[in-house]
């Protein structure tokens, strides 16, 4: 099946405005240039972009409406672009494609309803850490999706007809990325994780979740009650979640909430959890942070 244009679709906001210049420069590198980019504008205005923007690909923007929030903003986004377009790329303005993103992109959404690639950490600066955002080795990505989360929207590519079936996103939704994925996952998707690093994934302070050290007390509590809500909203709001997935949620929910119980009962235990935690190698995923699995002998202890 040949795809025509995509969309590329990212969400620019002022506290990323330093980054737009390294990331605009990686849009317009693709070697793959048949693509739209959309840009929500998210209390950011539009000549803030005109200075990156390319007069050789089609810009559209969306502005977030007043008393709008980030995930309508993205819902209503999403929905103008699904009928126009066979697929969407996601990517973060605050991160940086490699040329190939495209590129791959468009080739594995014609086998998959879902894409994912794996990503470099680089720093505040741009600086390559030599760490690798990547599926843990020997792991089942699919069989991570109910505890941890791979794909976000800066490392992903989704057909529209799946999008579509993902539809309503809960309001209130922070994790959006993760619940979109385990949608698409309970539909049985096809789904696919690219090992070739193709983003460069940048973590600063406005992260909504760390995957490389410091990590401190108050974010690991933040970023547990953030992975509790995800587990509500997705048994509450997905419906068509089979018996068979919906326990593998369940039984997650429940591992969390032990996690939760145990850090907040001992102090001594918490900290000695942070302390094992700094010192694991740092090939960290999103929300593994949080009751990391190699620690259960300190957090269940």
């Amino acid at each position: 099946m040949n795809i025509p244009r995509l969309a590329l679709f990212t969400t620019s906001y002022p506290e990323g405005e330093r980054y737009l210049s390294d990331f605009f420069q990686s849009v317009f590198s693709q070697t793959d240039k048949k693509f739209d980019l959309w840009i929500g504008l998210d209390r950011i205005e539009e000549h803030i972009m005109s200075d990156y923007l390319s007069k050789n690909i089609p810009v559209s923007f969306i502005k977030r409406k007043k008393n709008e929030s980030t995930i309508s903003l993205r819902q209503r986004a999403i929905k103008e672009m699904i009928e126009k377009y066979k697929g969407i790329i996601f990517v973060d303005s605050d991160d940086i494609l490699a040329p190939s993103r495209v590129a791959a992109a468009r080739s594995s959404l014609t086998k998959y309803d879902v894409y994912g690639c794996a990503m470099k950490i680089i720093d505040e600066k741009g600086t390559d850490l030599n760490i690798t955002f990547q599926i843990p080795q020997k792991a089942d990505f699919l069989s991570l999706l109910p505890r941890f989360n791979i794909f976000g929207f800066t490392n992903t590519s989704y057909s529209s007809d799946i999008l579509s079936r993902c539809f309503p996103f809960p309001k209130d939704c922070v994790l959006l990325d993760w619940f979109v994925a385990t949608r698409a996952w309970a539909q049985d998707a096809r789904i696919y994780f690219d090992p070739v690093q193709r983003m460069s994934y940048r973590q600063h302070l406005s992260n909504t979740a760390r995957v490389i050290p410091p990590f401190t007390q108050e974010q690991i509590i933040k970023s547990t009650n953030l992975v509790l809500k995800h587990y509500t909203r997705v048994l509450n709001n997905i419906p068509e979640l089979p018996d068979s997935k919906r326990i593998l949620i369940e039984n997650a929910q429940k591992y969390v909430e032990s996690f939760n119980y145990s850090i907040k009962r001992s102090s001594v235990r918490f900290q000695e959890y942070i302390r094992k935690l700094i010192q694991l190698p740092p090939n960290h995923i999103w929300w593994s942070c949080v009751a990391h699995p190699d620690l259960e002998e300190v957090w269940k202890n």
